[in-house]
């Protein structure tokens, strides 16, 4: 939910390329996708107020990030991601940021729903022919706020799911011991508390079988370690949790913590506590060296207003972490790659989310 100011001030990089998976065995393997669905906001004119560091009351911010919701064009890039997800696929998908924004005239009565992005998404999918269902959906923060302007109040949830392919006819594959949970590490923040979770699920191929884990871990906050402290003892809790079964493992999610240690706000030692757990990054086992997977930010958002016009919200970027990750433990990977979902012609937002997707391709 809480992306860093540091984005204010970025590096153009190099693009990466884009390796294709290996499909050559498919029907013994595994295609799981991860993407990360995109707000509409990385909350800044909020978070902003909030700590005084954006000179606006906290009515005006919420204002501002309606707008920029209005802007975001949800359904569009629903669409978008869809006919990506129907190219690509795979069995499983695993989904953070699919929130759900509501209205009300105030913060305990706003119940009308604005934007429903997992909503857009699965009947985008069933008009494109490739229906997934919902295997679990996980319910985090839920905050609201009023505004000024916009005659009420603003409120956001927290949802990542787990959507599997309705028409898959493969023997027996299925998932069960399917779970949704929270983190007891929460971020306390300016009276308000915001959480984070994950789903897992067991994963049946015929006589195989794995235990399948994806989170979306708490974003690091520039001049805040607090936040990093508490995504490190997430992924603690995580750790302590797939290590709590013999079967093989899969994780996968936005983890907020970039695997290149390139020296952003996402810079933090969770990828290194993982793998150090006994769970292998699947990126650098599947493509060379010099082959960076940089999967965010595809553009940027939450512009601030300059030269008293109208906010822009979104600005061109080309990305420089890696933060939507695989790791695997007793898994034969098969292959990983990146997945666009840009948009035709020169608009904005110019892809269906400011994140890129990532499939891996396993066997049990």
């Amino acid at each position: 939910m809480l992306r860093k100011f540091a984005v204010l001030v970025l590096l153009s990089l190099a693009a990466t390329g884009w390796a294709a998976a290996d499909d050559r065995h498919r029907d013994a393997s595994v295609r799981i996708m991860t993407q990360n669905m995109d707000d509409g906001t990385d909350q800044t004119y909020i978070i902003g107020a909030l700590t005084g560091q954006f000179p606006v009351p906290v009515p005006m911010a919420v204002d501002l990030t309606f707008a920029e919701l209005q802007a975001s064009n949800f359904e569009g890039r629903a669409a978008l991601l869809a006919r990506q997800v129907a190219h690509e696929k795979p069995d499983i998908v695993a989904l953070q940021e699919a929130s759900l924004w509501r209205f009300g005239p105030t913060p305990d009565t706003a119940t009308t729903v604005l934007f429903d992005p997992l909503g857009l998404l699965l009947s985008a999918l069933h008009k494109a022919g490739v229906p997934y269902d919902v295997v679990a959906v996980n319910l985090l923060s839920d905050l609201a706020l009023p505004g000024d302007q916009i005659g009420g109040a603003l409120r956001f949830t927290d949802r990542n799911a787990v959507l599997v392919r309705s028409d898959l006819r493969r023997p027996g594959f299925y998932l069960s011991n399917v779970h949704a949970h929270t983190f007891d590490a929460a971020f306390p923040f300016a009276g308000l508390t915001i959480t984070a979770g994950w789903i897992s699920a067991d994963v049946h191929m015929g006589r195989e079988h794995f235990r399948f884990f994806t989170t979306h871990l708490e974003t690091p906050i520039a001049g805040i370690p607090e936040a990093t402290d508490v995504q490190v003892a997430q992924a603690q809790e995580l750790i302590q949790e797939m290590n709590a079964t013999t079967m093989p493992v899969v994780l996968c999610g936005d983890l907020n913590a970039d695997a290149n240690q390139g020296g952003f706000v996402d810079t933090t030692p969770t990828v290194g506590l993982i793998e150090a757990a006994g769970f292998a990054e699947v990126w650098p086992k599947t493509h060379r060296r010099r082959d960076l997977g940089l999967t965010w930010p595809l553009f940027l958002e939450d512009q601030f207003p300059g030269g008293g016009l109208p906010p822009p919200f979104i600005a061109p970027s080309e990305p420089f972490e890696r933060i939507d990750l695989f790791f695997s433990r007793d898994m034969d990977v098969v292959g990983s790659e990146l997945v666009l979902a840009p948009a035709r012609g020169h608009v904005m937002p110019p892809f269906g989310s400011d994140h890129a997707g990532v499939i891996a391709v396993f066997h049990p």
